[in-house]
C-alpha cells in the first residue's frame, strides 16, 4: 500500500513541476493533457490489475487474508546477525583497550541470547556474560586493576584479563 501511495504521489508532484516549469506555447496544452493522463493511470493502475488478472470475486475470504500477513521469525537470521554484532563488538573493544591502555588485546565475549517480555511482545537480546581479555605486551598490575574496573563497570559483566 505504502508503495502505491509513494507512486502516486511521486507521479502527481513529477506532473505539478513539470506544468509548472512548461513555458507557454502550442504544445503545452498537450504535454498537460498528458501529464493529466498519467495522473489518473497512476491512480487507477491497481483496479485495471485487478481487473486484467481475471479475478473479479471482490469478495475477501478472512482465512485466505490472514495466511498472508502472519509473519515468522527467521531464526537464521537472527544467529548470524547477533554473531556479527558480537564479533563487532569484540573488536570495537579491543580497539578501545589498546587505545586506553596502549596494549594489544585480543578479546572475546561470552554471551547467550535473553529472551525479554513485554506483555504479549517476547524480544530476544543479546547478553554478555563475560568478557575475556589476552594482552600481548607487558601492562603493570595498577594497569590490570583499571582496566579490570572498567570493563566491569561499563559491560556490567564478569572480566578475566590474561
Amino acid at each position: 500500500m505504502s508503495a502505491y501511495l509513494l507512486g502516486v504521489i511521486g507521479t502527481i508532484l513529477l506532473c505539478v513541476i513539470l506544468t509548472a516549469i512548461l513555458p507557454e506555447g502550442k504544445s503545452s496544452g498537450i504535454i498537460k493533457s498528458v501529464a493529466r493522463m498519467a495522473c489518473i493511470l497512476a491512480i487507477v493502475a491497481p483496479i485495471l490489475n485487478y481487473i486484467q488478472s481475471g479475478r473479479m470475486d471482490f469478495s475477501i475470504k478472512q482465512e485466505e487474508n490472514f495466511s498472508k500477513t502472519v509473519i515468522e521469525q527467521d531464526e537464521g537470521y537472527i544467529k548470524y546477525y547477533s554473531e556479527l554484532r558480537v564479533h563487532e563488538t569484540e573488536a570495537l573493544l579491543a580497539e578501545e583497550v589498546q587505545a586506553r591502555y596502549g596494549v594489544l588485546a585480543d578479546v572475546t565475549l561470552f554471551w547467550e541470547h535473553v529472551d525479554e517480555v513485554y506483555g504479549n511482545y517476547t524480544i530476544k537480546q543479546i547478553e554478555i556474560q563475560a568478557i575475556r581479555v589476552c594482552i600481548d605486551g607487558v601492562l603493570t598490575e595498577a594497569g590490570r586493576q583499571e582496566m579490570y574496573e572498567y570493563l566491569t563497570k561499563n559491560y556490567c559483566s564478569e572480566v578475566l584479563i590474561e
